[in-house]
């Protein structure tokens, strides 16, 4: 065993739970030298509603440290899943992620980039979507929904992927049913 990690979880109510964790993973990519340390934390509310789903949110925090480069990368996530019905659901999804791996397939580009613009770079992506519950067939929920997404990225690296980029998608969600 070359890796390792450990988790706390907390629940200090029916609603709420807290997570901890870190970790070591040696090596993660085969063409890079170093190890990560990874260290998280997670906080999760689920309020009951009446038609027996819930509302749910998270806030989530996470931290790459590169053994080799000396680097951290932090990322932030705060999702929520609202069900406007029983068979409708809103989500909504922030995040800010540090990113250093960009262009490592132009190491030319990413080293004159490093040296006008830093090494790692933050970037955002705002999240909003939908979906609804199909039905349930040979014991598999099914739903569909799509998901709309624009990016806050620095203009060191707008020349790259644009002034405003976004994107979207559509999807076939299928889960095994859930005994009750």
């Amino acid at each position: 065993m070359n890796s390792y990690c450990g988790r706390l979880s907390v629940f200090p109510t029916k609603n709420w739970m807290a997570q901890v964790s870190a970790g070591r993973i040696t090596q993660p990519e085969r063409q890079a030298e170093g190890d990560v340390v990874r260290t998280t934390a997670f906080l999760h509310y689920s309020r009951p509603m009446a038609d027996g789903n819930s509302w749910s949110t998270s806030l989530n925090w996470g931290r790459n440290h590169d053994t080799e480069t000396k680097h951290d990368r932090n990322s932030y996530l705060l999702e929520t899943v609202y069900p406007a019905t029983k068979k409708d659901f809103l989500t909504g999804r922030v995040e800010i992620v540090g990113k250093d791996e960009l262009f490592a397939n132009d190491p030319a580009l990413e080293h004159r980039l490093e040296h006008t613009a830093g090494s790692t770079f933050q970037i955002q992506a705002y999240t909003l979507g939908y979906t609804r519950d199909i039905g349930t067939f040979w014991n598999v929920e099914t739903g569909i929904g799509g998901n709309v997404s624009a990016y806050a990225i620095p203009s060191a690296i707008k020349p790259f992927y644009g002034d405003h980029p976004w994107g979207a998608n559509i999807y076939l969600r299928l889960w095994l049913k859930r005994d009750k």
